[in-house]
């Protein structure tokens, strides 16, 4: 199957089989297509609950059965970074560096460095050696691996443009059976703001009882929406920031709660804490 083709039912059927084999391997490999990788890994970073083990995605840009593929490195780090028991939680290996996955994002589609980790460092490199950071690591769990299987729930997902239409957007909304609705919007989470554009989406979402989450179109830098009178008055409204979460870790953290069976309180609630590495608070959950 094509990783573009990856979704819910693929992710749990992958989720299962490591519960399955959990307790006869000291970690796991996945190679996966790079393109779906960030979501897949995402998804598992959420759903393997008490993860203990390593869980190390990668892959190649060139074809394996090229004799010049990078596949041959990335799965050998791989395998090493597997069997090192600091590592508890799952993470992206591509050129000579480990990810935490649900920090991941894919900024190129030719390189051999396909991916970035825009606000947290690699968790380990290979120079002359390979070097582990322990204290960037998450620490190890108390409880049992459990897998959180419902991650079907629709999440919807908008991205605001100059002169976007602004009944494309509620009709999207009215129309849409999801719980929650992501929009990328510029820089720090500002947004156009001529006609009502923003306070009418939200508005609309309200009527849907969906919730709205506020991410960027940037690489870098984190949702402030104190930092505008627009996004002060978003808040206002109910409008959460994913603050420095990726869009991919967004949507997927959203499909996670709402499938833990969370309120919109709830969830609102939820977005602002760290559950998995994936955002950098002062109290970690």
């Amino acid at each position: 199957m094509l990783s573009a083709d990856q979704g819910p039912e693929e992710w749990v059927k992958l989720a299962e089989l490591i519960e399955r084999h959990y307790f006869e391997y000291d970690g796991f490999v996945v190679q996966n297509g790079s393109d779906g990788m960030v979501y897949t890994a995402t998804a598992l970073s959420f759903m393997l609950e008490n993860l203990g083990k390593p869980v190390i995605f990668t892959g190649s840009l060139i074809p394996a059965t090229r004799i010049y593929t990078d596949m041959k490195r990335n799965t050998i780090l791989s395998l090493i970074l597997a069997a090192c028991r600091q590592i508890s939680e799952v993470c992206i290996l591509f050129d000579d560096k480990l990810y935490r996955a649900n920090r991941t994002i894919k900024v190129s589609r030719s390189s051999l460095k396909p991916y970035d980790s825009p606000h947290y460092p690699p968790l380990a490199r290979m120079g002359g050696s390979l070097k582990l950071w322990g204290p960037l690591l998450r620490p190890q769990p108390h409880g049992r691996l459990h897998v959180m299987k419902n991650m079907s729930t629709p999440i919807l997902s908008l991205q605001v443009g100059p002169y976007a239409p602004l009944e494309a957007f509620v009709s999207c909304i009215e129309n849409s059976k999801a719980r929650a609705v992501v929009l990328a919007c510029y820089g720090s989470g500002n947004a156009p703001a001529r006609g009502d554009f923003m306070q009418t989406i939200l508005a609309s979402a309200a009527k849907s009882s969906m919730l709205v989450v506020i991410t960027t179109q940037n690489r870098y830098g984190k949702v402030d929406l104190g930092e505008y009178e627009l996004g002060r008055r978003l808040l206002q409204m109910g409008a959460v920031s994913a603050m420095e979460m990726t869009a991919e870790t967004t949507y997927i953290k959203l499909k996670y709660l709402f499938g833990r069976g969370f309120t919109n309180e709830e969830v609102r609630a939820y977005m602002q804490k760290d559950l998995r590495g994936e955002m950098t608070v002062l109290h970690s959950l």
